[in-house]
């Protein structure tokens, strides 16, 4: 989405400065450019909507041996980099499909999103998301508990797995909400800085962070 923002919605330096610093005493080192980039996919979806959903996800891999032996596999998944588009594709697939059935393929609502890969001492790095949504048309992750259900949470989890070539619901624990997982942001919120909109730039903030980022592949750890 290539929206121009509003200058309203832009923190000024003074702003960024007081958030990066908030941010970095509660994470750790940061990154600037990773954190401005997070905040213009903020700053163009508020453009483009008068409210968005950003929705908090955090995508992992299976453990796929027994006992980390390679000779017992548990499962087989495709771990290599391009999972992260895999999924993402995947979840605009189903979301066209919605609107297709719905006759509404004039108004496609696909997400925005931030993603950053990072791993600590696991075997496979694992996923940080956020999906920013026009509220007025996605607005609820629904009901994490029905594996049946026709809501965003299953879209995601579907997505997830079949990015990795595992099925659902069998590997639909892969993919966990954190908690308080959703924000409701208006521009207003964004114009008047207020506090709930504060918070929420700091939530953003952590995918910012530096500690623990993977570049063990050489390919890239964040994206917008």
């Amino acid at each position: 989405m290539l929206v121009t923002p509003s200058h309203s919605y832009i923190l000024n330096d003074s702003e960024f400065n007081a958030i990066y610093s908030q941010a970095k005493n509660m994470y750790g080192d940061l990154s600037p450019y990773h954190l401005r980039r997070s905040l213009g996919a903020i700053y163009s979806c508020l453009a483009a909507y008068p409210r968005i959903c950003a929705m908090r996800v955090d995508l992992r891999f299976a453990q796929d041996t027994w006992g980390g032996n390679p000779d017992l596999p548990k499962c087989f998944q495709r771990t290599d980099p391009a999972v992260i588009t895999r999924f993402f594709e995947s979840l605009k697939s189903q979301l066209k499909e919605e609107h297709r059935r719905k006759g509404m393929m004039r108004d496609v609502a696909l997400p925005d999103y931030i993603w950053v890969k990072e791993q600590d001492d696991s075997h496979y790095p694992h996923y940080h998301l956020v999906l920013l949504f026009n509220k007025d048309v996605y607005a609820y992750l629904g009901n994490y508990q029905d594996h049946d259900a026709v809501n965003m949470a299953n879209r995601i989890r579907k997505a997830w797995c079949s990015a990795l070539g595992l099925n659902f619901p069998e590997y639909a624990s892969l993919v966990h909400f954190p908690k308080n997982p959703t924000y409701i942001i208006s521009r207003n919120d964004a114009s008047v800085r207020s506090q709930s909109y504060r918070d929420f730039l700091l939530r953003i903030a952590y995918l910012a962070k530096e500690r623990t980022k993977y570049t063990g592949d050489g390919q890239r750890s964040f994206g917008c």
